[in-house]
């Protein structure tokens, strides 16, 4: 019952926030993962133009400076990030997703280019560009798709593994079934 009034508080909640019309610039974030010392974030975002679209964003956290202060440990962290582009509608989000999930029955090794953009400051996202995704498996971890990306002056790797891409899409699904607003 407790988890049946929680699930329908969240659904009210995220149905409200869908209902809003959000500006041009700025995220609408669907739903948030950790794993690994690396974010994923399902979010919406429109452009200036009025173009709208679903993106995942690979985001990959690298500690700049590590320091104990006043017998706490502090960290100075940056953090660099690639979304996919995963499509203008939910139905073409989920397909995507389901290119991600069928591209991790591929052989280790199998490369694939996927569309996506960067990050700038403010949460903004930069013009289309692309992004390597390699099928690796990791020893004792299976496999996982292995997405490169160049920021400054050092290559960052994300790996998404078939338990994030599994939990995206019930959380995209779900916000589906909702009804929720594009």
């Amino acid at each position: 019952m407790k988890r049946m009034i929680t699930t329908l508080v969240l659904a009210c909640v995220m149905l409200s926030a869908w209902a809003q019309d959000f500006p041009a610039g700025m995220r609408r974030e669907i739903v948030e993962i950790e794993q690994n010392d690396n974010e994923y974030s399902l979010f919406t975002y429109k452009d200036e133009d009025g173009t709208f679209g679903y993106y995942l964003s690979l985001g990959r956290v690298f500690p700049i400076l590590e320091a104990e202060i006043f017998g706490g440990q502090t960290t100075i962290s940056h953090v660099d990030e690639t979304c996919l582009c995963l499509g203008a509608t939910k139905d073409d989000a989920l397909a995507t997703i389901e290119q991600l999930l069928a591209l991790l029955e591929e052989e280790p090794g199998t490369t694939a280019a996927f569309q996506c953009r960067r990050a700038s400051g403010g949460e903004r996202l930069s013009v289309p560009d692309q992004a390597n995704c390699v099928v690796v498996k990791r020893f004792l971890q299976g496999k996982r798709l292995c997405f490169q990306f160049v920021s400054g002056g050092h290559t960052a790797e994300a790996d998404l593994t078939r338990s994030t891409l599994k939990t995206l899409r019930w959380n995209l699904n779900l916000g589906k079934k909702l009804g929720l607003a594009e």
